[in-house]
């Protein structure tokens, strides 16, 4: 297998997620290489050079860019560089647990093309880590029901490499996890949620960042509609809303009261509704 990597201004985070690959449970598969797509132009690149010259014996690339491309560039590359198997996508901000990989890729089969982790939030301090994690839950609860248009995301995922092959994400694409995801159905094959395979992401500390990464969710989703797909049913999303604020009612409130400034935020920042959107910088601590 292949892993490949997201990274831009990563100097918090590199070594974490290259020591969480380092020591993954990989039972019948074998790691073929790191690919590591980066836009930094802070310390990242050195780290991952000192990473490389400490592990020989992995097979690590690293394609440094001096210019913030986006991350369907990054994708595209690695997708163009693989050279395994199947493909394993993660962000540089995240921590996995010592089966992440593995758990990911058993659930291939001839049928299966792609399938999604479960990303989890760690690090909760205030009312937009309670936010967040609320999110998360009801994110995971929809992912239950089957395949919606939040089945996927970009966060933790594996692809078969040759169904990566044929794919290209155009640099516009914000949804770039979604977009992989029709892909990969128009190609005839199935996309699966792993439940046991979790990715942990850091929260939010502040209310900027928070509406930042919401709203770019929502655009990007609205920016791929003209797909023919099956979307969440009301009814469905209601009971699912329900359940998930009934188990955490906190979490319930507080994601309410930061929905509440939305409107407020939209007026008041000139947010970029391109894929090479605003960094929410205080996840990369």
């Amino acid at each position: 297998m292949s892993i490949g990597i997201i990274s831009y201004n990563e100097e918090k985070n590199i070594t974490n997620i290259l020591n969480s690959i380092k020591w993954q449970y990989l039972g019948k598969f074998s790691l073929k290489e790191i690919i590591i797509s980066d836009d930094s132009d802070d310390n990242t690149p050195f780290l991952i050079k000192e990473f490389i010259k400490n592990n020989s014996q992995f097979l690590i690339r690293l394609f440094h860019h001096n210019r913030r491309r986006g991350a369907s560039s990054g994708w595209n590359e690695i997708f163009r560089e693989a050279t395994g198997d199947y493909l394993v996508l993660y962000d540089a901000d995240v921590i996995l647990e010592k089966q992440t990989t593995y758990n990911l890729v058993n659930g291939f089969s001839s049928e299966i093309g792609l399938c999604a982790g479960n990303p989890q939030p760690i690090k909760i301090y205030n009312i937009y880590g309670r936010a967040t994690k609320f999110i998360s839950t009801w994110l995971q609860n929809v992912r239950k029901v089957g395949l919606t248009q939040y089945l996927v995301m970009g966060r933790g995922l594996a692809i078969r490499q040759d169904l990566a092959k044929v794919i290209t994400i155009s640099e516009n694409i914000i949804a770039i996890d979604y977009f992989l995801q029709l892909k990969v159905l128009e190609l005839n094959k199935k996309v699966i949620y792993v439940d046991n395979s979790k990715i942990y992401f850091k929260t939010p500390t502040n209310l900027e960042d928070f509406l930042s990464q919401v709203l770019r969710a929502n655009f990007g989703h609205k920016q791929l509609s003209y797909f023919k797909t099956k979307k969440l049913s009301f009814v469905t999303n209601l009971k699912i809303t329900l359940k998930s604020f009934l188990h955490d009612p906190y979490g319930g409130l507080a994601t309410l009261y930061c929905y509440f400034f939305i409107p407020y935020y939209k007026l008041n920042t000139k947010h970029n509704m391109l894929s090479k959107w605003k960094i929410a910088q205080s996840t990369k601590g």
